[in-house]
């Protein structure tokens, strides 16, 4: 049994040898069956039966013959043997009726899509050549791409008849246990994408290419929406980012969850097109699409730009809320959170942010409340998004394949009918004053290990202190390759937990983020780990940092500065951050001077102004009691 509330199966068969003439066909059959929402099983799956809230396919091959992967979660209370048959079934008919025209051309734009966009990031790049060399030789890699577009219909029936039986086939159910102790209600994850593939990343960060954001142009438009643009001619892609600012602090308590359930529904119709016809319209075309409740992306290759962007604005702006869709994401919303309020860690997470920020917005679940989600009407999500998703509070970025006078041209059009909003976003309750030390502790007794969550309210992005903290934080909790003083004391020397961190920069926004510290560890070792928390924050106030603790975390980031250039969607996602916090386009060449200018007294100065041990305030969720003692003999295997 699972400690997890969602039932979850994989459901694997052999596969093929890296290079086999299967191979090709194997890719385009997972294509079909997965590819995003016009795929077959989250057609029938998804939306059909309304059984899973997700499913995703993984064709693994090497060396030796590997596997394919199919991975479902149900929602709650749904049959399996049910949910089987018709996986199944979908399998035997692929193997029997050859693909459609339409799929397979659907199939292997994706692909060709996927291929120019892996091309985005140099790293990316070089492993696989690497790879492929290793398997193969380089010319493996002028032929890859022919040889999969001329798969034919013939050959994924084949294929699948051959390798997708239900005979050969291996089932893994993952059950949630029969009873569950009553559990405090914690955030969802972030919206899961639709279709959620099980495969391996595509690399890291790569060599910066030749831009500078000042190279971008800031348009405002007649209804107040904020343009920005940059030319990246270096391949034909082009990527759109939006935020919608100040959503969550607009939902009130009552309504908790209503903005999560807008951003979820805003790609499932609007007044001019159903969302079938949306998925199929982007992922014809090899493009992906992702809106939530700020805003979203968009991915399209050059030619398809202004077919990606009507679609984007369509779905951004002219919702229309069906009531089948409505029905269905509500169910896998509610699925979602039950699922969190079982894990240990999330539900500590919870617990803390809502002793930090008290009846603040961010104190709430930003996913909201099973009884208030479960009542929610259309009319209310409507409501929501006509009083917040209005121009003059969105920023749209434009990055790639661009010219800045027609994209602002074509936006200017799509948009033209987008009013100015009016509506008053109310001021959120002020975080509650914490004068002393506060500790929560909730007993789990079937958790593995013991979650510790500790901090207090942080700085805004806009606080003078942002560099230095930055630099701090490196050296306290976050430095790469485990390098900080939590890790290199409370994990490599006394071996309490594998992972441990604190930080107060990244939370940094608008409003206050929030000075967090993290481990997981035994659960006969919580009050060795909040000692050694409290010894290493107290230490960097007290005593002043190394030379070499701060030129190692300053070089570092100086250093990784570039790979936030490698490609269009991190290009875009820094120009948010500029227009977001009114930094400038010219803020990467002052965050530059500004971390070369911290000094071993700024880096104990911040720590002096900014970290409180004495009204630290400690979540944790655990098999330990109130008072920190283990519930049960501790299971070194569980570390």
């Amino acid at each position: 049994p699972s400690k997890f509330e969602v039932p979850r199966a994989l459901i694997g068969f052999n596969g093929v040898k890296s290079g086999d003439a299967d191979e090709y066909a194997m890719t385009l059959l997972d294509g079909i069956l997965t590819g995003g929402r016009t795929g077959r099983l989250y057609k029938k799956l998804v939306e059909e039966e309304r059984l899973v809230g997700s499913v995703g396919g993984m064709l693994s091959s090497g060396r030796y013959a590997g596997w394919y992967g199919l991975q479902v979660e149900m929602l709650p209370g749904k049959d399996r043997a049910k949910l089987e048959q018709l996986l199944f079934a979908e399998l035997e008919k692929l193997a029997k009726e050859p693909a459609t025209e339409v799929e397979m051309k659907r199939a292997k734009r994706a692909v060709l899509a996927a291929y120019i966009t892996s091309k985005e990031d140099v790293h990316a790049l070089c492993d696989l050549v690497a790879q492929t060399v290793t398997l193969h030789d380089v010319d493996h890699l002028k032929t890859y791409l022919p040889k999969l577009l001329a798969v034919t219909p013939e050959r994924i029936q084949a294929a699948a008849a051959k390798y997708l039986t239900q005979a050969k086939s291996v089932v893994v159910w993952s059950l949630p246990e029969a009873k569950k102790p009553e559990a405090a209600p914690t955030p969802a994850p972030a919206k899961p994408p639709l279709n959620r593939k099980l495969q391996r990343a595509d690399g890291g960060p790569g060599a910066a290419p030749p831009l500078s954001l000042t190279q971008a142009k800031r348009t405002v438009l007649a209804n107040g929406l904020t343009l920005l643009t940059l030319e990246n001619k270096r391949l034909p892609i082009v990527t759109v980012s939006a935020f919608v600012s100040q959503v969550r602090l607009a939902e009130t308590v009552d309504k908790n969850g209503v903005s999560a359930f807008v951003g979820a529904m805003l790609e499932e119709g609007t007044t001019t097109r159903t969302g079938d016809q949306i998925a199929a319209a982007i992922e014809d075309v090899g493009g992906s699409m992702s809106l939530t409740a700020n805003g979203g992306s968009l991915t399209v290759l050059t030619p398809e730009t202004e077919l990606g962007l009507d679609l984007f604005f369509d779905s951004l702006m002219k919702p229309n809320f069906p009531a089948e869709a409505l029905e269905r994401v509500r169910e896998q919303i509610l699925s979602n959170i039950e699922d969190a309020e079982t894990q240990p860690r999330n539900r500590a997470a919870t617990v803390f942010n809502g002793l930090v920020y008290g009846d603040h917005p961010f104190g709430r679940s930003q996913y909201g409340k099973k009884e208030i989600v479960a009542k929610l009407a259309a009319t209310d999500l409507r409501g929501f998004h006509a009083a917040n998703f209005v121009p003059n509070r969105t920023t749209i970025v434009v990055v790639g394949d661009i010219d800045h006078a027609a994209i602002a041209k074509t936006i200017d059009k799509l948009t033209a009918g987008w009013k100015r909003g009016n509506a008053v976003v109310p001021v959120p309750a002020a975080p509650p004053t914490n004068d002393m030390p506060t500790v929560k502790i909730i007993p789990d007794a079937g958790a593995a290990q013991t979650h510790v969550f500790l901090g207090h309210l942080g700085i805004t992005r806009n606080d003078a202190d942002y560099h230095a903290l930055l630099v701090m934080d490196n050296v306290l909790g976050t430095g790469p390759g485990f390098t900080d003083r939590l890790s290199a004391n409370l994990r490599d020397r006394q071996g309490l937990a594998y992972t441990v961190n604190a930080q107060i920069a990244d939370s940094a926004a608008e409003q206050p983020g929030t000075f967090t510290g993290y481990i997981g560890t035994f659960p006969d070792k919580f009050t060795w780990v909040r000692d050694g928390f409290l010894k290493e924050i107290n230490r960097i106030r007290d005593e002043k940092a190394t030379e070499a603790e701060v030129e190692d975390a300053k070089k570092y980031l100086l250093g990784s500065l570039p790979f936030r250039l490698t490609t269009n969607r991190a290009l875009a996602g820094q120009l948010l951050t500029a227009e977001r916090f009114g930094l400038g386009l010219d803020f990467l060449e002052n965050y530059a001077k500004a971390v070369k200018a911290v000094t071993i007294d700024d880096v104990q100065r911040v720590a002096k102004k900014h970290l409180k041990p004495d009204r630290i305030i400690i979540a944790v969720v655990g098999p330990i009691d109130e008072t920190g003692k283990a519930l049960a003999p501790m299971k070194r295997d569980e570390k």
